[in-house]
């Protein structure tokens, strides 16, 4: 295929084409729009943005301010709907010149003025170019240049229709660093490896003059309108930057010539109690880049999935590619506030209620567990409510605004009493009914599907949207989510809670006999029961609960494993199965963990594939012969050095800076070392390491990092073996095999273990 022509600026006429990026630049934005030629077209529309103040209870003169100040503004008085009254506010309009001074202008004004009077007023100009103007990444639509320099848009699709039409036909580019194995990210030399129209090229980066020349044929030559790749944003494009700016050469990255490059900071922040690190972004002006190694949408959704969240939330591409969820579903939400006239505070308003230690106890509680019997069970189907705590805020209007609002007195949450406006539509469930809607007419098209590319298709954007349907329960009660609430999440918390127990209720009314139940799944067993009476029993609960129920499967067999510490106790969250249609269904085990070795994920895989066709407790017990002689195979191999340690390579997630450990553990070894290499691993960020000796007596160094790792070093044995035996005690455990049977049947040399307290001794602890 033959490359086209760098994007051309558009003259007077309407175009129509496909919403392509915009950006801001002084005295307006540019956007881009693909035609329907396929030519990329550039434009310039003098955009103006608004933010607003509510000054009423704060004696200003903000005319006098802004001129004091030198402020490119212009003011004007107008009223906005305030989110939570409901009652319209006499607002300031402050219109800036130049969307290049627009945070310039707010940072002025928010040294005179308390950050409570400010809204609208940190939400980035790109976002608030396409809700302005209705807008979304890849929409159909016309445009026509106005007299004053405004262009006049028409989009000719509904955001929010199920069905769209064909999309452009976008060229795709796929860059990646060509390494040996190790780690990437941190390599000196730079092989790059570059594809597209079906054929792979590789540049060695032994001459970066060379290298910049080759890489900036080949984008001349395709002029892609998509790079996708792999370590871009932290190794290939700051890499490629850099020798450009060392031997003074142009790099044709943007399309956009006239544009820098647009760069972030790279972020460490918490989430669910871990540290997560994300490199700096790197994007361009033109064409999109999205990096596969810091997109976590692009790693579940792929391509199809970022642009059914960006048509969603009205985010650029390349931003949506890089956001959290919890990103995008405030975008989502700003958008419909900005659509009708709502105000859109600049930090969240509404605190946490007082509530009285006892309204606390009540109050502060999460889903419903009815935990299992540990060991196997037979024939259990599995029921799932679909997408519950979403479902569950648009059937019962749950918002932040409808929580005890003044106009009703209903107190309808269970538990709680709290009352839920009936007066208006929440601004919650308003955003989340269209995104229900879309998942469900994909997984149907799913199903459908009868091409492997239809079913990719629809599955990566069906699961793109479950992401965000799942994130949305937990950003309802985020401390910093502008509409969020904390008793809005309460209330959904009891309406689950409702839920789970009335499907219990409903189940064991027709005879079924529960096995397990967690939050929004049921684990059912009857003696005989067909899979027509599940089905049966999943529509008695959707009707008596107003939730869709659906029977995921029915297993032959299905283990919950019992806690390592007290065999007594099972695993919340931890099970696998084997369903009668043939389909392994795996969570919380160690072949499903981050930080467990390859070979000890293939081991307990391997004996799971020996259990497919068992039909029954008792055909797994026949198996076990077999299972121990697999296991007996892996050990020996283990033991004698058989094993690549690329196998064997442990992946945790670094939670501290090498400076701020206080002890000699594995992670804060494997960070030491890579710094005194030059190497500064930041929190948040993955090591993958091999345990050389896990005492420290034989080596010191304990471990050693990929990127340092010699065959010569070896592998601590006695470690692996004991995570091995660990990964298989978990399948056997119910039928006896602990970790000491386990190790007494291979030989293994018993460490010394903690002795457990005593009954009595337990007695007096508790």
């Amino acid at each position: 295929m033959k490359g086209r022509k760098d994007g051309k600026e558009g003259g007077r006429g309407t175009i129509s084409g496909w919403f392509f990026d915009v950006y801001p630049v002084r005295g307006g934005v540019h956007v881009w729009i693909i035609a329907e030629d396929g030519e990329p077209v550039l434009l310039f529309d003098t955009f103006r943005p608004t933010f607003y103040l509510y000054v009423e209870h704060h004696d200003v003169d903000l005319e006098g301010l802004s001129k004091r100040l030198k402020l490119p503004v212009t003011l004007r008085e107008t009223c906005q709907i305030e989110l939570f009254s409901g009652q319209e506010w006499h607002v300031t309009a402050v219109t800036v010149h130049d969307p290049m001074q627009w945070n310039q202008c707010v940072r002025a004004l928010s040294r005179h003025l308390p950050h409570d009077v400010f809204f609208n007023s940190n939400i980035p100009i790109p976002q608030l170019y396409l809700y302005h103007h209705d807008l979304f990444p890849l929409a159909y639509c016309t445009c026509r240049p106005a007299d004053d320099g405004s262009l006049h848009w028409t989009v000719l699709e509904d955001r929010e229709a199920i069905q769209t039409g064909p999309g452009p036909d976008l060229r795709i580019l796929r860059l990646c660093h060509v390494y040996d194995g190790r780690p990437s990210k941190y390599d000196v030399s730079l092989t790059l490896q570059i594809s597209y129209d079906d054929r792979t090229y590789t540049i060695e980066g032994n001459n970066p003059v060379g290298v910049l020349e080759t890489f900036n044929e080949h984008l001349c030559r395709f002029d892609p309108d998509v790079i996708v790749s792999s370590w871009g944003d932290a190794l290939i494009f700051p890499r490629l930057t850099r020798d450009a700016k060392r031997h003074n050469m142009s790099l044709h990255l943007n399309r956009d010539a006239s544009h820098p490059y647009m760069k972030t900071q790279e972020r460490i922040f918490w989430t669910y109690g871990e540290v997560i690190h994300r490199d700096a972004a790197f994007m361009l002006a033109g064409r999109w880049h999205i990096d596969t190694k810091n997109s976590f949408m692009m790693e579940e959704g792929g391509l199809n999935g970022i642009l059914e969240i960006a048509r969603l939330t009205q985010m650029p591409v390349q931003k949506t590619g890089r956001a959290a969820i919890g990103t995008g579903l405030a975008s989502m939400q700003m958008s419909y506030a900005y659509r009708n006239g709502i105000l859109i505070p600049a930090e969240k308003k509404e605190g946490e209620a007082f509530k009285t230690a006892e309204d606390l106890l009540l109050s502060d509680r999460g889903g419903l567990v009815f935990l299992p019997e540990p060991g196997y069970h037979e024939q259990v189907a599995e029921l799932d409510f679909s997408s519950m705590y979403p479902s569950l805020m648009v059937k019962h209007n749950i918002s932040p605004e409808t929580i005890d609002c003044p106009c009703c007195d209903n107190r309808v949450v269970p538990e709680l009493g709290y009352t839920i406006c009936e007066r208006r539509q929440g601004l919650v469930p308003a955003v989340l009914k269209p995104v229900l809607a879309r998942r469900a007419y994909y997984k149907e098209q799913k199903r459908k599907a009868t091409s492997p590319e239809a079913y990719r298709r629809y599955h990566q954007m069906q699961n793109a949207l479950k992401w965000m349907l799942v994130t949305c329960f937990g950003y309802l009660g985020y401390k910093n989510a502008r509409f969020g609430r904390i008793e809005a999440h309460e209330a959904v918390n009891a309406f689950s809670r409702e839920a789970l127990l009335t499907a219990k209720e409903v189940a064991e009314a027709h005879g079924m006999h529960l096995v397990h139940a967690i939050i929004d799944c049921l684990w059912l067993k009857k003696p005989g029961a067909t899979r027509e009476e599940y089905e049966a029993i999943c529509c008695h609960i959707t009707e008596a609960v107003g939730v869709e129920m659906s029977l995921e499967g029915v297993y032959n067999w299905i283990l919950f494993p019992p806690s390592k510490t007290d065999p007594g106790i099972p695993t919340v969250g931890k099970y696998v199965g084997w369903y009668d249609h043939g389909e392994l269904k795996v969570r919380g085990l160690e072949m499903r963990r981050r930080d467990t070795p390859g070979y000890v994920k293939h081991v307990q895989a391997r004996l799971l594939d020996l259990l497919e066709d068992a039909g029954s407790i008792n055909q797994i017990r026949i198996r076990i012969p077999a299972l121990i002689e697999e296991v007996r195979f892996y050990l020996h191999e283990l033991r004698q050095g058989r094993v690549d340690p690329r196998d064997l390579l442990i992946r945790r997630r670094v939670q501290k800076k090498n400076n701020e450990y206080r002890n000699n553990n594995l992670n804060a070894l494997v960070v030491r070392d890579l710094a005194s290499r030059g190497i500064q691993v930041q929190p948040g960020e993955i090591i993958e390491f091999i345990i050389l000796d896990q005492t420290g007596k034989r080596d010191p160094r304990k471990a050693r990092s990929l990127l340092t790792y010699q065959p010569e070093d070896g592998y601590d044995t006695e470690k692996y073996t004991e995570q091995v035996l660990k990964a298989v005690e978990t399948l056997l455990a119910p039928f006896g095999y602990d970790m000491g049977h386990l190790e007494h049947l291979f030989g293994v040399k018993k460490r010394r273990r903690r002795k457990k307290p005593e009954k009595a001794q337990l007695e007096l602890l508790f």
